[in-house]
């Protein structure tokens, strides 16, 4: 009993930060602090907020991301956004079969090249066509963006493919979650992240529906909620009289039910609360610049994306993962493969034309676990469109893409005029000699959150976010977006 009785009071002379601590004390089960936010560890974060808050305030507040997850192993390379030869995305390759192009749909053809967005696409991709029959030619105009040539293995969610944790600490944060996907896993997405960038503390909240996304305002900023450091020791005093079972009864509640208890006991002023965040403030269903673009709520695909596009784009979320599945397409055709492809340029375009009609700038991540290659012989059905047949998986030939787009007109300047790190070779593989993200997702993951930093002028503190910096004085080589703002 003694020892329970100091852990308890430990919560009102030393400072806890988050959930991790009220674990470390035995305050909080491990069942609960792995699946279960608590008001607790954010009402001592904000009673403590000072001792953090200048590394904090350093990088906060910056431009949102959304991370687009396509599960089963899609192609990028090539048959969607050119990739080429050390000189870049237009040091064309011999021949792009492999890739799914026939020698008359080079991109060395006349009109089999487009560059509406500044990163090149072949002009008839199918994830291109996707993005324009749902995004403006003025929301394309403000877009540019970078491909990152790097194997991954095929069909898997072990590629640590998802910097969501570091790019949250580089500063894509959010009022009430700082990480939301639409699985309920450590990324929210197919994608596993490097395992040094994960932090319990800091797991997605699952969204799948506006639902989701209202039950986000039970989280609050607490530092807002509580402007009164009194209220906050107040309630932690409190649960210094409280014992051990309660505590962790209290921490299992769900977020909605911890608020109301807090309410009633006069912790939080209802008012204080619900006039701050609504339903209508946070339902996408309720933002007609939402449902304009994303036009079937009923469904799920569109709703969960919706969700956290609305979350993200607004500041309610931080960092935000979409995972579209049924990309595992060598089928012995081209027609499911030029299908899906579409299908996810619909989802991109649709982000980004709620950021556009939102004025938001925004920073997208596309990724996918593994690649397809074409082996086969022409798909001349009308969804085939008269290209090469996929028929095996291979990583050998993946890649993953960077988009960013700049509100209020203009693009993001560019400082690789190649848009693209590493390089491809004649065959159609990566050549994974040609950087360090060649032949490691680690490494693109860390290049990624590099990019995110460039874009803010801050990359001298990629070491300060991620732990170290495999790029060292060649770092310049792996960077191609100059600052936004």
């Amino acid at each position: 009993m003694e020892d329970k009785k100091k852990k308890l009071e430990h919560l009102n002379g030393h400072k806890l930060i988050t959930r991790r601590h009220f674990l470390a004390q035995g305050l909080i089960s491990g069942a609960a602090y792995v699946f279960t936010p608590s008001i607790l560890s954010l009402l001592a974060k904000s009673a403590h907020a000072q001792d953090c808050g200048a590394a904090a305030g350093m990088l906060a507040g910056k431009t949102p991301v959304i991370i687009i997850d396509l599960g089963g192993g899609a192609n990028f390379a090539g048959s969607n956004v050119m990739v080429g030869g050390a000189g870049g995305q237009k040091d064309f390759l011999d021949t792009y079969q492999t890739l799914g192009l026939t020698s008359n749909l080079h991109p060395d053809n006349a009109g089999q090249l487009n560059e509406e967005m500044g990163l090149a696409f072949h002009a008839d991709s199918g994830i291109l066509r996707g993005i324009k029959s749902v995004a403006s030619p003025n929301t394309l105009a403000g877009v540019d963006g970078g491909i990152f040539c790097a194997v991954s293995d095929d069909d898997t969610g072990n590629n640590p493919h998802n910097p969501a944790y570091w790019l949250n600490l580089a500063g894509s944060q959010g009022e009430l979650a700082q990480l939301v996907g639409n699985r309920n896993n450590v990324t929210g997405g197919n994608s596993t992240a490097p395992a040094a960038s994960i932090d319990a503390s800091r797991f997605p909240v699952n969204i799948s529906s506006p639902n989701d996304a209202i039950g986000l305002v039970t989280a609050g900023k607490l530092s807002e909620i509580f402007p009164n450091q009194a209220k906050v020791q107040k309630v932690l005093d409190t649960v210094r009289k409280m014992s051990e079972s309660r505590i962790t009864a209290f921490s299992q509640q769900t977020l909605p039910n911890q608020i109301r208890e807090l309410v009633k006991c006069g912790y939080i002023q209802a008012s204080d609360f619900l006039n701050r965040y609504s339903a209508n403030q946070l339902s996408p269903a309720q933002d007609p610049l939402i449902t304009q673009v994303f036009t079937n709520l009923n469904d799920g695909n569109q709703r969960s994306a919706a969700s956290i596009t609305k979350l993200v784009l607004d500041g309610y979320a931080g960092v935000g993962t979409i995972e579209k599945g049924g990309n595992d397409y060598h089928t012995g055709n081209r027609s499911v493969g030029e299908t899906r492809d579409f299908e996810a340029g619909q989802l991109i375009g649709r982000v980004l034309e709620v950021a556009a009609r939102k004025n938001k700038d925004l920073v997208m991540y596309i990724l996918t676990d593994g690649g397809v290659a074409a082996n086969g012989g022409v798909d001349d059905s009308q969804a085939g469109r008269g290209k090469l047949s996929w028929t095996t998986e291979n990583g050998d030939r993946s890649s993953t893409f960077m988009l960013v787009y700049k509100a209020g007109g203009g693009r993001v300047s560019i400082r690789n005029a190649g848009r693209q790190v590493g390089h491809f070779r004649a065959n159609g593989s990566v050549e994974t000699s040609s950087s360090l993200v060649g032949n490691s997702v680690t490494n693109l993951s860390k290049a990624i959150v590099a990019n995110y930093l460039a874009l803010h002028g801050q990359e001298g503190q990629l070491s300060s976010i991620i732990g170290d910096n495999p790029f060292g004085s060649d770092l310049n080589r792996y960077l191609i977006f100059n600052r936004l703002r």
